[in-house]
Parts: C-alpha cells; structure tokens; sequence
C-alpha cells in the first residue's frame, strides 16, 4: 500500500516537472553532507544526472564505522506554474522492510531535506527527520 501511494506521488511529481535543464537543477548537482556531524540518519547525499536525462540522487545513512549505503535511485523535481521552475525534488529508497522517502529544496546555498522512514512490516512508528545539507566541492 504504501509503495503504490508513493508510486502516484512520484508519477504526479513527474507530470509537474518540466525539464531538468534549469538553473536550480544544474544547482543541485554534486555531494551535500549533514551540517551537524553529531546527527543520525541522513549523513550525506550525491546528485548526478542520469543516463535518461533526469537526476539520480545516492543516499547515505549514519552507521558505524563507516556510511550506510543506501544505493541510487530517481530524484524528481516539480515546480509551479506559471514557469515550472524545479523548486522541490522527492527520492523514494525501498530498502524492505525500510522506505525512505527524502523531499528537498534550495535554500541559499543550502539544501533543506526531510526524511521520512517507514517500516513496512509495522515494527515501528514512522520517524521524520529535517537536515540542513551544505554541498560539497
């Protein structure tokens, strides 16, 4: 059930985006890392164009002693009307039992996320968790 919702928020995202040559898009290129070494959860994300001309984004969790790799997977970006600026992106992991579905957005120079984790054999309550990430050269 809930890979389906987020399948539909995914192809509705997909409908709202309108090209990925922008600005804002070629702005979030690159690896972003946690501004708060201390955290749990989310340490660090990388961004990369795709093969199909979209953006794909690598996820990576607070384990230790090394990241958590949590693989690549499609980073889709939606803006509004009237220009369609890609202002927002969303990345869904299907981790079983694990999805993690990160939203994020341009601040600055900064990218805001929030993760939300979900255990899909109902072990767990679902955690929330907002990181400010700075990027990385």
């Amino acid at each position: 059930m809930i890979k389906r919702v987020w399948m539909t928020v995914l192809i509705v995202f997909g409908v709202a985006s309108i090209g990925l040559a922008t600005p804002i898009a070629d702005g979030l290129l690159g690896a972003w890392v946690n501004i708060d070494p201390e955290a749990a959860g989310l340490a660090q994300i990388t961004i990369l164009p795709s093969e199909s001309g979209g953006l794909n984004v690598f996820g990576y969790g607070v384990c230790s002693p090394d990241y958590c790799d949590w693989g690549s997977t499609a980073l889709v970006l939606a803006g509004m009307a009237p220009d369609y600026v890609n202002e927002w992106g969303i990345a869904i992991w299907d981790l079983d039992p694990v999805v993690m579905v990160l939203t994020l957005r341009r601040e600055g120079l900064f990218l805001v996320a929030e993760l939300f984790t979900y255990l899909t054999d109902g072990s767990g309550i679902p955690m929330r968790e907002l990181v400010l990430l700075r990027h990385v050269n």
